[in-house]
């Protein structure tokens, strides 16, 4: 053992570092159960739990009767009258199910008429089995003591309520941000009082099916999938209709109804999606197998938790201490590692979920940074960040560095930074009538001139990709200016380039064009790469938008583009003090993303007085197109083109020339992009 730990003596210099190897360990705990409290770091956490599941039986008593293509196709076109329904709980009475929880929400009347509800409601009457109706909260409220409530039901139309066999389960569940399907309410409390629990819930016990009390139930309950998308036994509909169907099929079965067709829309993400969604109906099936095996999750929490964090911190920087080299240091650690994650995952293969992320959190916090107090001096520290920022960021900012290199995390981190992209319109053609020698000439003067406008307010250029440059500000060092100065640097960059193409014309080279797009956001910044080369840069989708929305500069026929994002970092203050002119210009999907983005441009300095002038008329123009009164929006845009050439009006008033024969369906004033 002498060569793998060190021996203390009373003399020992080194055992004066104890109390800072312990230092570490507390520091590491504090941020780390502070992170923990505050619920960063929420969305990695679902990321690696929705690792953790695995496949679980399925009870075979639990079936799906599926409303998919095969089905639609003989029986007849989407919605079904309320007859057919009516034949299949008909045909179900003969084989006396334990119950039924139906998915289909029959919320308003049959546009067949009154006698096919009443039809349908004759046959609810006569049924011997229970059947669970769906309601759906219109707006779901979860007070802090995870209680849910809504003063607003979809609900199935009077002529079905009353029925002595038929009760009522809600079907809400509860996505996380990233879109994911994980838990749901257990009940939900109406303005009356009236508690409704699950769908699923409701129909096993309407069913008879002895559910495990052994475990709380809690308000919001996380879901404990048992496998993908068709891990459930699924029936054809029709099959309902079928002469010689088995009854083993139906009877004493614990059957739920609902839409499997892709087309009908009913599907959501869950945690073992893998590019398919899970169908609804699958959902309430796989949470009822959930109730009736008792496959729950539990966190961990509590002091157990507490202890666990503790000893994640400690320990790393205690092996550190003692260890006779860094290897062995860095060997125990990580067997300590592989014990923190098999233990993970037993521990959640029982239903106990511990905090993956934060306990790696300290465990890896707390190996780090013991292994840099241990290794490296200060002096070495700041060669390193001068070799790594010197050509990266302006002299300022490197000796901002320098001074406290607390401000800057070698290895990645979390930080809100405004992401920069331009490139030159056209460069291909251009670089086609170009020599080698002279395209590389071309191109260094018109990198070098925006290249220094970038570091000459702050910012780090990140790389330049052909003619395109790529950079960011708010990282390594905050800057609460970091959108102001992304935006300056824009128009400087627009002016300037005026000036290069004057000079370019004079020399008999060609005049070029750019496009500049800007977005503020969350970002992952540090050196990424490997240990012979890596670069300084950011990740993430605030860098992705980014880049989209300089793109979309060529679209709109405009020089910046800025995301709300940067607009709202920007201020208003500093857009009086600075004379800016910020117009909204459209509400957009940009390829490769879901959710809508409102883009603003930032009008060029030799085109505020003309875009002012127009301004009124386009806001104008903007609002008639977002409610989609295209007939007025034509004849707003053609007003403003017989005054001025503009961009978005242009683009603004083709799309409502183009809608007004083509009516877009569902329009919330959002276009969809088609191109990057």
């Amino acid at each position: 053992m002498k060569n793998i730990f060190r021996k203390k003596t009373k003399g020992d210099k080194t055992q004066a570092s104890l109390p800072v190897f312990i230092g570490i360990g507390f520091l590491v705990f504090a941020i780390t159960f502070s992170l923990y409290k505050y619920g960063f770091f929420y969305g990695v956490e679902n990321f690696f739990e929705d690792i953790l599941f695995s496949t679980r039986p399925v009870d075979s008593q639990i079936v799906i009767l599926e409303i998919d293509n095969q089905s639609i196709e003989k029986i007849g076109q989407w919605p079904w009258k309320r007859e057919v329904f009516a034949r299949a709980f008909s045909e179900l009475n003969k084989f006396k199910p334990k119950a039924v929880g139906l998915d289909v929400i029959m919320s308003e009347p049959s546009r067949f008429g009154s006698t096919d509800d009443k039809t349908l409601a004759d046959a609810f009457s006569k049924i011997s089995y229970p059947i669970v109706a769906p309601v759906e909260a219109l707006i779901l409220s979860i007070n802090r003591e995870g209680a849910s409530f809504s003063d607003g039901f979809l609900k199935p139309i009077p002529e079905f309520n009353g029925q002595k066999n038929i009760s009522f389960g809600h079907v809400n569940l509860i996505s996380d941000k990233d879109g994911i399907v994980r838990s749901l309410p257990f009940e939900i409390r109406d303005v009356d009082g009236f508690l409704y629990k699950g769908l699923a819930y409701e129909t096993l016990e309407r069913g008879g099916i002895s559910i495990p009390q052994n475990i709380e139930n809690k308000p919001v309950e996380r879901i404990v999938f048992s496998g993908p998308n068709g891990s459930v036994r699924r029936i054809p509909f029709w099959r309902i209709f079928e002469s010689s169907v088995p009854s083993d099929l139906f009877r004493d079965r614990v059957i739920f109804i609902g839409a499997t067709a892709a087309d009908l829309h009913d599907e959501k993400p869950t945690p073992f999606d893998k590019g398919t969604q899970m169908s609804g109906v699958e959902i309430q099936a796989q949470i009822a197998n959930m109730f009736e095996h008792n496959y729950r999750l539990r966190d961990l929490g509590g002091v157990y938790l507490f202890a666990w964090i503790l000893l994640a911190s400690i320990l790393p920087c205690l092996i550190f201490y003692f260890a006779e080299t860094v290897q062995i240091a860095l060997v125990f650690n990580l067997i300590l590692g592989v014990i923190y994650a098999v233990s993970i995952i037993v521990l959640f293969d029982f239903g106990i979920v511990v905090s993956i992320v934060y306990v790696n959190i300290s465990w890896i916090t707390a190996t780090s940074t013991s292994f840099f107090y241990r290794f490296l001096g200060t002096d070495k520290e700041k060669r390193e960040m001068r070799k790594v920022f010197s050509k990266y960021v302006s002299k300022d900012v490197l000796n901002e560095i320098l001074s406290d290199p607390s401000k800057v995390k070698l290895g990645g981190e979390e930080r809100e930074v405004t992401v920069f992209f331009s490139d030159v319109r056209s460069f291909t053609t251009l670089s086609e009538g170009m020599s080698p020698s002279k395209l590389t000439n071309f191109l260094n003067k018109y990198l070098t001139r925006m290249t220094n406008i970038i570091l000459n307010k702050k910012g780090v250029v990140d790389k330049y990709i052909g003619d395109a440059i790529m950079a960011f500000w708010g990282a390594p060092v905050d800057n609460q200016n970091q959108a102001l100065d992304g935006i300056l640097s824009s128009l400087d960059m627009v002016d300037s380039l005026a000036d290069f193409n004057e000079n370019n014309k004079k020399e008999g080279d060609p005049e070029i064009d750019i496009g500049i797009g800007l977005n503020t956001g969350k970002v992952t910044v540090g050196n990424m790469g490997s240990e012979a080369r890596f670069d300084y840069t950011v990740m993430g989708d605030t860098v992705n938008l980014a880049s989209r929305l300089e793109g979309q500069t060529k679209t709109y026929g405009v020089k910046i583009i800025i995301s709300e994002a940067t607009k709202d970092k920007l201020g208003q203050e500093n857009i009086d003090k600075y004379n800016l002119l910020v117009r909204e210009i459209d509400k957009i999907k940009v390829k490769g993303k879901n959710l809508p983005v409102t883009i603003f441009e930032v009008v060029a300095r030799k085109k505020v007085t003309q875009v002012n002038s127009i301004l009124e008329g386009f806001n104008k123009l903007r609002k008639l197109y977002y409610e989609g009164k295209w007939e007025e929006g034509v004849v707003v845009a053609k007003s403003i083109l017989s005054k001025v050439e503009d961009g978005p009006t242009k683009v603004l008033s083709e799309r409502c020339v183009y809608f007004l024969e083509h009516q877009p369906e569902n329009w919330i004033g959002v276009y969809e992009m088609k191109s990057k």
